[in-house]
C-alpha cells in the first residue's frame, strides 16, 4: 500500500515522463482497481428505464391536453343567465315530446335554483386559501354558538 505523498509524487513523475515511466507494481494496482468495479446488470434496468420513459411520455401528454385552451382546466362556470339559455336549449331540442320537455325545463329550473347556487358559492369560498380558512372558522363559531 502506498501513502499519499507516495501516490503524489508517482502521478507527476507519471505526468512528467508518460505512463510508461510509472512502476509496474502501480500500473497492475490502477489496472485492477479498474477492472474490479462492478459494472451494471445491463439487462435490470432496461425495463425500468423503458416503464419510466412510457409513464413520463404520458405525463406529458396529459399535461399538453389539461393545459390547452378550452379545457376545463380554464373553463369558467356559465353565469346563471347563460345557464337558463342552456337548459331553454335542450328542453326546445326535446319539444318533440312535450313531457319530455316540460321535465327538462323543470330540471333546468331545479338546477339554476339550488344546485348552481350551492356550487358557486362552494367555488368561490374555495377560491383563496385565506378565503377557504375564514369561512371554516365562521362555520366553527356558528356550530359552536348554535
Amino acid at each position: 500500500m502506498t501513502t499519499a505523498s507516495e501516490k503524489t509524487g508517482l502521478r507527476e513523475a507519471g505526468k512528467a515522463v508518460g505512463p510508461d515511466a510509472m512502476p509496474e507494481s502501480l500500473r497492475r494496482q490502477a489496472r485492477t482497481c479498474a477492472t474490479s468495479v462492478p459494472l451494471p446488470s445491463l439487462d435490470a434496468p432496461v425495463p425500468v428505464t423503458e416503464r419510466a420513459r412510457a409513464v413520463r411520455l404520458l405525463l406529458a401528454r396529459a399535461a399538453d391536453y389539461l393545459d390547452r385552451p378550452g379545457s376545463l382546466v380554464h373553463a369558467q362556470p356559465p353565469t346563471f343567465a347563460r345557464a337558463r339559455e342552456q337548459h331553454h336549449e335542450a328542453a326546445r331540442r326535446r319539444a318533440a315530446v312535450p313531457l319530455l320537455a316540460g321535465a327538462r325545463l323543470a330540471w333546468g329550473y331545479f338546477h339554476l335554483i339550488l344546485i348552481k347556487p350551492v356550487l358557486n358559492f362552494l367555488e368561490w369560498v374555495t377560491e383563496t386559501p385565506l378565503r377557504f380558512f375564514a369561512a371554516v372558522i365562521l362555520c366553527v363559531i356558528v356550530w359552536i354558538w348554535s
